[in-house]
């Protein structure tokens, strides 16, 4: 019997299998982050820079083609999210173009194990306190990754720095947005805060001189971490989202970390020593458990709420804000908050969406 057309088949999937090939294909694009940073062979901040600005466009341009606008009153709620948000991808970018890929992925994923506390402390989110012992575990391997890098690797000190910088910026921007993103949809979000950040990484880009001067090879890559990274990435993410569980796509994402090391032994030539292969399968492990040890105790909580807040993972290997249920669903109005993170989010304001 003749099988039927490919185009048959794939017409046949259901919502749940396009969505978990959407998951698949979000992880390989995040995961490239690293590798294509380093492959521009220019400086990170202005890569950061003109990808920010790129992004920008574009998010602006499908915007306005929906008959909608970034308004003063987005920009307010958006602009310390946004400030972090680009300071962040510089950071990461700098600290990538001076580290090796594992190095850089490692650090960044450790980032879950700072959110999900504070998300607790200040969110009135769900936090198992046992899952403690694997965040401890989780950190003693990136110490077994960072402490065996080859020493005629890329790996040093000044990228190890600025990895861990961005990994606290990641944890800021993740932060501020829960706070203050409320009810704008992802496209608007998104519209918003892509200029705001490029603002933010201008000076920099300045102060590293000829801002225009990238190569060839740099303007290629920029192009490439704008379309497969920044649309297609997150595009694939929204989509996900719609019949895949947030915290499913989460815990799918510890992976990325893993794959980002595959992506620069491939396209870099980058080594990995035995250890550190050791200490990136207990990263990854500890994470797995922290991530699932606290998604299982939070679902009850999100079929009582479903607009609770789940962490996932972005680009730079670290968390980012799921989507509510329904993107689609009309804004509501609340009232406007007199201080940053001065009072915890009331249920109905735990709506949020998805930023790296």
């Amino acid at each position: 019997m003749t099988p039927p057309p490919l185009s048959k088949r794939l017409r046949a999937l259901s919502p749940r299998a396009w969505g978990a090939l959407a998951v698949v294909g979000l992880v390989c694009a995040f995961s490239l982050s690293s590798t294509l940073v380093k492959s521009a062979e220019s400086p990170g901040v202005l890569v950061a820079f003109w990808r920010l600005a790129m992004v920008s466009v574009l998010w602006n341009v499908y915007l306005r083609s929906t008959g909608r606008r970034v308004t003063l009153r987005h920009v307010r709620q958006a602009f310390i999210p946004g400030v972090f948000f680009g300071v962040n991808l510089a950071t990461f970018f700098v600290g990538a173009t001076n580290n090796s890929v594992a190095n850089a992925a490692l650090i960044g994923s450790l980032s879950p194990f700072l959110i999900v506390p504070i998300g607790a402390k200040l969110f009135k989110e769900y936090h198992d306190p046992r899952a403690l012992v694997f965040a401890l575990l989780a950190f003693g391997g990136a110490a077994i990754v960072l402490l065996n890098a080859p020493s005629s690797g890329d790996a040093s000190v000044r990228g190890n720095v600025f990895g861990v910088l961005a990994m606290f910026l990641w944890v800021g921007y993740v932060v501020s947005t829960r706070h203050f993103r409320r009810d704008l949809d992802v496209a608007t979000f998104m519209s918003t805060i892509s200029p705001i950040a490029a603002v933010a990484v201008l000076p920099l880009a300045i102060a590293n001189g000829d801002v225009f001067g990238m190569s060839g090879t740099g303007w290629t890559y920029t192009l490439l971490l704008t379309f497969l990274i920044g649309v297609a990435g997150h595009g694939l993410l929204v989509f996900a989202q719609r019949t895949i569980q947030i915290g499913t796509i989460g815990i799918a994402q510890v992976a990325q970390p893993a794959l980002a090391v595959v992506w620069s032994f491939l396209l870099l030539g980058e080594t990995v020593r035995s250890w550190q292969i050791a200490g990136i399968a207990i990263v990854m492990s500890g994470l797995l458990a922290f991530l699932a040890l606290n998604e299982h105790g939070s679902r009850a909580r999100r079929a009582a709420d479903p607009s609770e807040a789940v962490i996932a993972t972005s680009e730079t290997s670290g968390p980012v804000v799921g989507l509510p249920a329904n993107p689609r669903e009309p804004p509501v109005r609340r009232p406007r908050s007199r201080g940053f993170l001065r009072r915890s989010a009331s249920p109905s304001e735990r709506r949020f969406g998805r930023g790296r």
